[in-house]
């Protein structure tokens, strides 16, 4: 299959104009504009690369807004929005609920799909299994890599497909780290965790172990080119220095750190220390297009910077960024090789700047959206045509996901 005439981001974070060919789902020869036959006309369309949520919670949109005001130690607490967290907690790990559970996470991911993202690393919020989380995945047509927690790694039938947490720092206990050990030898899975989020959980860590959860996962063969890490927020400048010595990515989540904790870590100078840097939406929220844009915004505030975030910088950390994170070489880039996973945008949904090449990148970032959505491909089979899933019924998906959310909350579904 030939995509004629598309405009697409190339690599090098330019915007070129060619033929791309798409051949047993990897993208095959990028030819002159107009040298070959059309399959698909991509005159009035821009194609990306696949979107990357480096770090979800699915099912969490079912407490969205609960969280706010709260430090995260005080979530599922005995204030009235803790309340109603642990009633929709129980909910989720109630193993009688399985299916809507499941019905809840195809919608998220359904919403995440209709926004370009072809890969979600999915931490999910309950104790259900995380294949439930690969086969919701399945279903819609999305890439998902959930997390496992406990043994769950020794239980799933592909541990491949899955990343191993690392406790957080008020569990990161001498225990935690042997289980990490253990599971580093015999797995050699994707280790991801949540690392220095706030500024409380950078004081647990040095008061257990006298140094950063950096410093403690690099001792113990834990900090690699496997080892993701989400949020970051107060690390060092040491911190830094040895995330990208290790080869360790960083998935940057500007929205929650900023709403839930008041952070802008200066994830721009992370990236120019070397740090591998991708993008996540986080807790309750599925806006990947306001991620990005959050992203680029907040590193604009000091105008003394050498150099600030571009929006070429952005759309790179939200595609290639958040895959090679996750040790996918074969996502994130149209380049020969690479997996057919492409967002093909409309055009004129980007507003006038989209016709110069100099201004496409910052016409997609501020204009692009799930509106602008038109096509999306998921190792070169269409995930979404002309807006619409090829998987599921989308608006079934979208009731169901309605009728559950006012079963729990006790009001009528609109």
């Amino acid at each position: 299959m030939w995509l004629t005439r598309a405009r697409y981001l190339a690599p090098d974070g330019t915007f070129g104009e060619a033929d791309i060919e798409i051949d047993d789902g990897a993208i095959g020869r990028i030819e002159p504009a107009g040298s070959q036959p059309s399959d698909v006309d991509c005159s009035g369309l821009v194609v990306l690369p696949g979107l990357v949520n480096g770090h979800f919670h699915s099912q969490s949109t079912l407490v969205r807004g609960l969280e706010f005001g709260y430090e995260i130690f005080d979530w599922f607490g005995d204030s009235p929005a803790g309340l109603a967290q642990q009633r929709v907690g129980a909910w989720v790990d109630d193993e009688a609920n399985a299916e809507q559970v499941a019905a809840v996470v195809r919608y998220e991911y359904l919403t995440l799909l209709r926004q370009g993202v072809t890969m979600v690393a999915d931490c999910g919020f309950g104790e259900l299994t995380p294949q439930l989380l690969a086969d919701a995945g399945a279903a819609v047509g999305i890439r998902s890599l959930p997390q496992t927690y406990d043994d769950w790694i020794e239980k799933v039938a592909d541990p491949t497909g899955f990343t191993v947490n690392v406790e957080s720092e008020e569990d990161l206990t001498a225990e935690a780290v042997a289980i990490a050990e253990r599971y580093r030898d015999a797995y050699q899975p994707i280790f991801a965790l949540h690392c220095l989020e706030t500024v409380r959980r950078r004081e647990l860590v040095v008061e257990r172990w006298d140094v950063s959860t950096i410093e403690v996962l690099r001792r113990h063969g834990l900090l690699g080119p496997r080892t993701v890490l989400f949020h970051g927020c107060e690390m060092d400048a040491a911190d830094v220095a040895a995330v990208a010595e290790a080869g360790a990515a960083v998935m940057h989540c500007p929205v929650s750190n900023l709403a839930l904790h008041g952070r802008i870590p200066p994830a721009v100078e992370w990236h120019r220390a070397g740090v591998t840097l991708g993008l996540g939406t986080d807790w309750g929220d599925t806006d990947m297009w306001g991620t990005m844009r959050a992203a680029w915004l907040l590193q604009q505030r000091e105008p003394d910077r050498p150099r600030r975030a571009s929006p070429a910088d952005v759309l790179r950390m939200a595609s290639r960024g958040g895959a090679l994170g996750y040790s996918r070489d074969d996502l994130g880039e149209i380049a020969p090789g690479r997996a057919a996973d492409l967002v093909l945008l409309d055009a004129d949904r980007l507003g006038p700047s989209h016709r110069d090449p100099d201004t496409l990148a910052w016409s997609v970032l501020t204009d692009g959206g799930a509106a602008a959505v038109r096509h999306v491909l998921v190792g070169g089979d269409w995930a979404l045509r002309d807006g619409q899933p090829t998987r599921v019924d989308g608006a079934a998906v979208t009731a169901e996901y309605r009728k559950i959310v006012a079963e729990l909350t006790g009001s009528a579904p609109s």
